[in-house]
């Protein structure tokens, strides 16, 4: 299969996190001046209102956004990142308690854009988002991380309770894809195997999940299991792409972000 249009093009001069991180990973910009004004212009505005804290706002997806930004730009973690990383985790202990909660009001989705999460109940958002954002700026091995995760495998209220709420299930999901011991464990493999009897003919999965960030979650993955589904997603991506390149009728710049890393995971691009 070959992209019928260039991806790439809704990148070229973008500011977001997302597109500086295309311009410099994609497009080879990182030694350009423009780029370089751009990157510290955009950093500075993320770090921009932090709280002594390490929050923004106090507010658990306002500095989760923060830190994904981040995430996109700077990628290594310094003292500012580390602070916001600390504040969050305990917020997550707060608002989780038991990570087998399921109560509480959804998250709306309005809150999450740009975000690889989809809206559910703040209990496992803040689980799945916390425990992501700490393995992808390098504390996966923390021993209060990992703590997590262990009772995430073996909590049987949580694995019980998968099919019944599917957003809250992709937001753990994401969380085991990028660590590198627990992608492989028994949950990841569970949830791969509801999203299979969730996918349609056409490669989609259907609400409440996201079929931009479910493809990009399942191109973490390596197993049979995965590769069967981003086979029809695949052929639907190639399919369903607009004539500027992009995917999506709304937030088409941060769907192909998610489309072309994920085609990158898998060596298509």
């Amino acid at each position: 299969m070959k992209l019928r249009h260039d991806p790439y093009q809704v990148f070229r001069g973008s500011q977001t996190p997302a597109g500086l991180y295309a311009r410099q990973k994609w497009l080879d910009e990182a030694d350009t001046p423009t780029w370089q004004t751009d990157f510290d212009e955009t950093v500075k505005a993320l770090l921009a209102g932090q709280l002594p804290d390490g929050s923004w706002q106090h507010a658990s997806i306002t500095t989760v956004s923060a830190l994904f930004g981040l995430h996109l730009t700077v990628r290594s973690t310094n003292s500012r990142i580390k602070d916001a990383l600390d504040w969050l985790f305990q917020e997550m202990q707060r608002v989780a308690g038991d990570v087998g909660s399921w109560n509480g009001s959804e998250i709306e989705a309005a809150e999450l854009r740009g975000l690889p999460f989809v809206s559910s109940r703040p209990q496992m958002l803040l689980t799945g988002v916390t425990l992501f954002l700490c393995s992808i700026f390098n504390r996966q091995s923390d021993p209060v991380v990992l703590a997590v995760y262990q009772r995430l495998q073996k909590d049987d209220f949580i694995k019980e309770n998968l099919v019944r709420d599917v957003a809250s299930m992709h937001n753990i999901f994401r969380a085991l894809v990028v660590h590198p011991l627990y992608a492989h464990e028994a949950l990841a493999t569970e949830a791969v195997d509801i999203y299979a009897v969730m996918q349609k003919e056409n490669g989609e999965w259907g609400p409440p999940l996201s079929f931009y960030q479910t493809v990009n979650a399942l191109a973490h993955l390596n197993s049979p299991e995965s590769e069967a589904q981003l086979e029809r997603a695949f052929s639907r991506l190639f399919a369903s792409q607009h004539a500027d390149g992009t995917w999506g009728r709304h937030d088409r710049e941060w769907n192909t972000f998610l489309c072309i890393h994920a085609l990158k995971n898998k060596g298509m691009l």
